[in-house]
């Protein structure tokens, strides 16, 4: 920094510069930190005067990059001591515009050859006007440039790999999270081909049982017309009874394992009277009241076999929900005309509700993702989704709703039926998605 003139404004001649020597001459008596931060500088810095930009002042790094002493330099023109081509332009042009300008000089090939950098600003005297120029000057050569620009990629390169390890990092969780996935998924699928192949077998099972099952019967019958005691016709007719128990389980177990290779007409109450009577001894030993409301037969085409899996998750989550004592209400109704509107067809409804715990808030949104369960071990995440996939394949929507509350908890699940099977489009009602609108007040 270099220090203004103690002259008053009055005693300043009117000589520009005049003012240029007294702002930058320094006396040796004058001493300050400003001073001695230039003369120790190692970046070269110059002081010029006037137009014709006497030296005034130099320290030593400016000395020896121009190979010449202070006495050489100082009160001598710039041009006449030190040649280093375009810098007097830069020089003039500071002053005459009192404009700072930093500049570069231009690339040469030789390996060894030195460019220098200059930056120039103005020093100001009366009236604002430019009185002299200070200047700075930087000397690098084509090596020291080149281990510049190394330096700078070696920073670029730690801070690219810097990303990198975060991006490492990131996918490293990500890879973990989907190995967890797939482990579950593959667990879900062993289990589900464990489903299948009892399935299979149990079908099987109730085909081979079924014909000796016929044979006891018709056996049992002809038994019962040579009895005549009252106590063995009381055996006959407890046997017959515990036969036509057999029979009708065997037949059941047909019945959800058989489909056709294109959707059937069936009645919905069938299946579900069906369902129902499979599992009611489920119902009674868990404790749970089972109640039904069938207000149409419900006459539709589709595949029966995904009907009968739809009511049955549906209906199994619902008992696992429910504590002892609960009630689970099953309603099959004609759907409202609203809902039919937006399907653009006519179709019925079946709600399954429970008196259970209810879906807490923040899993509602999760509840159709595979593999997403609250049921900890015991269940696998693919009940929902299954069903989701089979209503939307059909041309349906499901809904629920839930509540959470201590004491008043329930959830009920509303699946919408088309009469006839139709291809699936995502749909909206008032701007949200269907599966958000509210039950109908008969679903409860």
């Amino acid at each position: 920094m270099i220090r203004k003139s103690r002259i008053r404004p009055k005693e300043s001649s009117e000589n520009p510069e005049v003012d240029a020597n007294l702002r930058l001459d320094w006396k040796p008596d004058v001493t300050s930190i400003e001073r001695s931060i230039l003369d120790t500088s190692p970046l070269p810095i110059a002081a010029l005067a006037g137009s014709n930009q006497i030296l005034r002042y130099v320290n030593a790094a400016f000395c020896r990059l121009a190979s010449k002493s202070k006495d050489e330099l100082i009160g001598k023109p710039f041009v006449e001591v030190v040649t280093w081509e375009g810098c007097l332009a830069l020089l003039n042009h500071v002053y005459t515009t009192g404009e700072v300008t930093i500049q570069t000089e231009p690339e040469r090939t030789e390996e060894h050859f030195a460019r220098r950098s200059y930056t120039m600003w103005p020093v100001r005297g009366a009236e604002d006007h430019p009185v002299g120029v200070m200047m700075q000057v930087t000397e690098t050569t084509q090596f020291h440039q080149r281990a510049v620009a190394v330096n700078e990629q070696l920073l670029l390169s730690g801070v690219h790999q810097h990303e990198l390890r975060e991006t490492a990092e990131r996918l490293n969780a990500q890879l973990k999270l989907e190995i967890a996935d797939r482990e579950r998924m593959e667990r879900a699928l062993v289990n589900s081909e464990k489903l299948a192949v009892t399935a299979r077998f149990a079908s099987t099972m109730a085909h081979e049982i079924n014909n000796p099952l016929e044979a006891m019967t018709n056996l049992v019958y002809l038994l019962a017309s040579l009895q005549t005691s009252p106590e063995a016709r009381v055996y006959v007719a407890t046997l017959e009874e515990q036969l036509q128990g057999l029979r009708r389980i065997a037949a059941q177990a047909l019945k959800f394992h058989r489909d056709g290779n294109k959707p059937a007409v069936f009645k919905v109450e069938a299946v579900l009277r069906e369902v129902l009577e499979f599992y009611r001894p489920q119902a009674e030993r868990q404790g749970i009241v089972v109640h039904q409301r069938f207000e149409t037969d419900g006459t539709i085409l589709a595949f029966r076999s995904e009907i009968v899996q739809t009511v049955t998750n549906l209906l199994l989550n619902a008992f696992d929900a429910t504590p002892k004592g609960g009630q689970v209400i099953i309603h099959l109704y004609p759907a409202p005309r609203w809902l039919c509107d937006i399907h653009a067809s006519y179709g019925y409804c079946i709600s399954i509700a429970d008196s259970g715990s209810g879906i807490a808030l923040q899993d509602r949104a999760r509840i159709y993702q595979p593999f997403f369960t609250t049921k900890g071990e015991r269940g696998t995440g693919l009940g929902l989704w299954v069903v989701a996939g089979i209503v939307n394949r059909v041309g349906g929507s499901i809904r629920v709703w839930s509540a959470h509350r201590p004491g008043r908890s329930c959830t009920c699940f509303s699946v919408f039926l088309p009469a006839k099977q139709t291809a699936f489009t995502p749909l909206r009602h008032n701007g949200r998605e269907l599966a958000e609108v509210q039950p109908d007040h008969r679903d409860l």
